[in-house]
């Protein structure tokens, strides 16, 4: 129970912005899941500790708690976390330049959250999707993406955090009419289909 609580602190402080202390109690709840044999409860404080640490733009510190949280989450057979902690390990990878490894990364998110039928971590990758492409150089379909899946009524706004920078940067970079013409794309666009097209035709 004091893990859980810890971990809460953690994720009042991420709500905040206090990524730094964030960080330090995710990982400290994690000490306590460890010492209990909870592997979920691990897994879970070191991919929350990942975003965390993006958000800092510590992006090797993020990729290093997502892949130990994507292992402890497989190791207790816990789905919705390997999928939450794929989209962070692609959250990183595309910050690193790792853009292969990244694509892999939320391709593999895309089809685990589909099975499930798991709507918040569908957009979560979708988000990822978004800033890998804008990473590409590809900011009007970066763009398109991310408006859609960060104002998307089931985006959870932890979630959001992670990619609403990119969003930003985005809006700087485009011009009015074009980012208006993205906006209006965004608006039509259908879950469903948008998570079959990215799969069929994955970013390049």
């Amino acid at each position: 129970m004091l893990g859980f609580a810890i971990s809460k602190l953690g994720l009042l402080a991420d709500a905040e912005g206090d990524y730094t202390t964030a960080i330090r109690l995710h990982l400290e709840a994690r000490e306590l899941f460890a010492r209990a044999g909870d592997d979920a409860g691990a897994g879970y404080t070191q991919s929350r500790a990942s975003m965390s640490a993006y958000c800092l733009g510590d992006y090797e510190q993020a990729s290093e708690h997502a892949l130990a949280g994507y292992e402890g989450f497989e190791r207790a057979n816990h789905r919705w976390g390997m999928t939450a902690a794929l989209c962070r390990l692609g959250f990183a990878g595309a910050a690193l330049g790792r853009l292969d490894e990244a694509r892999e990364y939320l391709r593999r998110a895309l089809e685990l959250a589909r099975a499930m039928e798991a709507t918040s971590l569908l957009l979560h990758a979708l988000s990822g999707v978004g800033v890998l492409v804008a990473r590409e150089g590809e900011d009007r379909g970066a763009a398109e993406v991310l408006l859609f899946s960060l104002e998307h009524e089931a985006m959870p706004a932890t979630y959001r955090q992670v990619a609403e920078p990119t969003l930003e940067e985005l809006e700087a970079r485009l011009e009015p009419e074009e980012l208006a013409s993205a906006r209006e794309t965004a608006a039509g666009v259908d879950l469903d289909e948008l998570v079959s097209e990215t799969l069929r035709d994955p970013v390049r």
